[in-house]
């Protein structure tokens, strides 16, 4: 009996070792643009794209932030800033960033959904960004 508690022990350790060593992975934070996945490069303001809910992110060729409008055009907005996830503390409002994931267990989740930095200074909180 003995031996068999000692591997039930010694296998759940074993088990919660592997998961503590991945974890981390999983949540490794992304707190600038260069780590934003699907971020299109070299995009020019005024210029059409393909309006979506997610990955609409682009630079231009000074790295300004721009988005895709939901009338399909290239618009520039504040400077992406990484992920963030709503509803969650941001520090400079007017910043943007892209949610890792969006939506809970009970509809789809959708990755790269756009976010915008609103409130006072201090206060201020991530938001589902209204495409303008």
């Amino acid at each position: 009996m003995r031996q068999l508690t000692a591997a039930a022990v010694i296998a759940g350790g074993l088990l919660a070792g592997t998961i503590a060593l991945a974890a981390p992975s999983s949540a490794t934070s992304c707190n600038a643009a260069d780590c934003v996945p699907n971020v299109a490069r070299n995009v020019v303001g005024g210029t059409p794209c393909t309006p979506g809910l997610s990955f609409v992110f682009g630079f231009d060729s000074a790295n300004g932030t721009l988005i895709c409008s939901a009338g399909g055009v290239w618009t520039a907005t504040g400077p992406l800033v990484g992920e963030g996830a709503v509803a969650l503390p941001c520090a400079i409002p007017g910043s943007t960033a892209q949610e890792r994931l969006a939506g809970n267990t009970l509809e789809p989740q959708v990755p790269g959904v756009p976010l915008i930095c609103t409130g006072p200074a201090g206060a201020s909180r991530w938001a589902h960004f209204d495409l303008p």
